[in-house]
Parts: C-alpha cells; structure tokens; sequence
C-alpha cells in the first residue's frame, strides 16, 4: 500500500495487516501459477465453526454494523449451505426466522434491525436468509403483499428518470433495481409489473456508457459491481436485448 508520506491511522493499520500475512504469501513463492490451487487448502471445519458462533451473539466490535444484521444472517448462512454444513443447536432456524421477522416492517420490506427504517439492502439479504434456509416458517414469513406494496413505494417513476430508490426518500441507482428484481423474483412477485412502472429497462439501457459498461446512474462511468447490477435485473426480467451485449463484452 502507498500512503503517499502521509500514514493515517487506517494506512497504519493496513500495513500492519500486510506484515503479518506476508509469510503466507511468501510460502507460495515457488510454486508455479499452474500449483497454487492444489496447495492451497479450504480450512473448512475452522470456517465452519467461526460461522456457527457468529449466528448469535456478537462481540462489541460488530455494533458498526448494528444497521446491517439481515446481512449478517444470509452471508452466515449461505456460506454454510456452501459448505454443506448444519446450524448450530443455538440459535435454531425458527430463532432466525424470528429475529427477521422483528426487522420486517409492518408497511413491507425489512430494515436493518428492529424498528429500523425498510431499505432495499437489508430486504435483499433478509428476504435470501430466509430462501436458503428454506423452511416452511421461513418461507411464510414474509408478507408478500405488504412487500409488492413496498416494493412499488421504491419505484420511480419514468418522467422523474427512472428506476428505483433504495428506501424512501433515498437515492436511485443499479443496486436498487437488481435487488428488487431479485426479491420479487424469490417471492414470485409481479416483477414485470415493477420494472415497467419504474421504468427500469429504459433506465438501465441509459446507464451503458460508451465504454461498453454500465455506470451506477445514467452518464456516470462504468463499473464492474453496477454493470453486474443492470445485466442482472435485466437478465431476471428476460430482457438483455436492452443492451449492447457486444460493446458490453468487449469493455
């Protein structure tokens, strides 16, 4: 890392960090491109066992990401459905259920913790928490009318450009589009419905720049995490003739 003779404390921190993982990048050394796949090894069962303790109780550290729990459930228990691995005894799947049903607000969509505010984000990772867990209760828990309901609130209309918003009164971009795309497909939704209201196969269309790729909002540059966004909600709608798929593929 360069910090330009001007260290800060996270610049200080992250060199720390490099230090200490150096020896294990320097183990690889001699190894050919070609053999660094077979000597590295998954430490499954140490993951698998970080993941279990990390599905309940928290240490202090975690309450920056006290507006992100729905997240913190799917990335837990999708990495464990990766790795073919049971829950732990405690919390149980119900407890899960549970607790993202306190962040289901009671207009549609999830927040990011009881009583927080419905956002896209915390809707997208609650509603595919509760789709790898798979169970009845899980799967019932969502309320699908109030989410096609909360779902609509987030559309923009075309004549004010487009798309969809990420909560309430927030900003509009590709992120929003493909996570409500998603969930309504999960759900079984009336996803067209949305994108047409929203305007959003216009909007997204708009988004392709010259490059090839797609930027976040009409005119801004292209980037790899939008450009996986729009091709997404286009790709879930049926509808990536929208794009220039050749210029796309060249960038």
């Amino acid at each position: 890392m360069l910090d330009d003779d001007n260290p800060t404390s996270t610049s200080t921190q992250q060199f720390a960090l490099e230090k200490k993982i150096l020896s294990f990048y320097q183990e690889l050394e001699h190894f050919e491109p070609e053999e660094i796949t077979e000597a590295l090894v998954l430490q499954r069962a140490s993951h698998i066992q970080y993941l279990q303790n990390g599905l309940g109780q928290l240490p202090a550290g975690f309450a920056s990401l006290d507006a992100s729990r729905p997240w913190i459930c799917y990335w837990i228990l999708h990495s464990l459905a990766l790795l073919d691995a049971k829950l732990p005894d405690k919390p149980t799947a119900d407890d899960v259920v549970y607790f993202l049903s306190c962040c289901q607000d009671p207009r549609g969509g999830y927040g990011g913790g009881p009583m927080q505010l419905p956002h896209l984000a915390p809707t997208y990772a609650a509603v595919c928490a509760l789709v790898t867990l798979g169970t009845e209760r899980a799967l019932l828990s969502v309320d699908r009318l109030k989410m096609q309901d909360f779902l609509t609130r987030m559309c923009i209309p075309p004549e004010q450009g487009g798309g969809f918003c990420i909560h309430e009164g927030g900003e509009g971009d590709l992120r929003a589009c493909y996570i409500a795309m998603a969930v309504a497909h999960m759900l079984g939704l009336d996803k067209h419905g949305l994108a047409e209201r929203a305007g959003m196969v216009e909007y997204i269309r708009r988004c392709q720049t010259y490059e090839g790729g797609l930027g976040g909002e009409p005119s801004n540059e292209a980037h790899g995490g939008y450009s996986f966004c729009g091709v997404a909600a286009l790709a879930l709608l049926g509808r990536l003739d929208a794009l220039d798929l050749p210029r796309l593929l060249h960038w």
